[in-house]
């Protein structure tokens, strides 16, 4: 089973939980804590990525490392998250 199935099954048990496995309220919590941190780390990160000297590099390597790399942060954050969650509630 890939982890797309698996997101699948675990959002569709989420969705039709009736004898409340899930506490939506650390559901929530977890979720806005992460979300938070991430917002300062990443937007700072970015800053930082945006302000550095490009003399010389190529705009395939600038694009790489101001798109590409703020981006595959996120989907780590998310897959750590949910593989946290599954680990604790599973």
């Amino acid at each position: 089973m890939n982890f797309t199935q698996k997101l699948r099954l675990f959002i569709m048990k989420f969705l039709t939980d009736t004898r409340a496995d899930f506490d939506i309220a650390d559901v929530v919590i977890d979720v806005s804590i992460a979300l938070f941190i991430c917002g300062i780390l990443l937007s700072s990160a970015l800053v930082e990525l945006a302000a550095a000297n490009w003399t010389g590099v190529d705009t395939s390597v600038k694009t790489v490392a101001v798109v590409l790399l703020p981006v595959l942060a996120v989907l780590a954050i998310a897959m750590v998250m949910f593989k946290a969650y599954r680990k604790g509630k599973g």
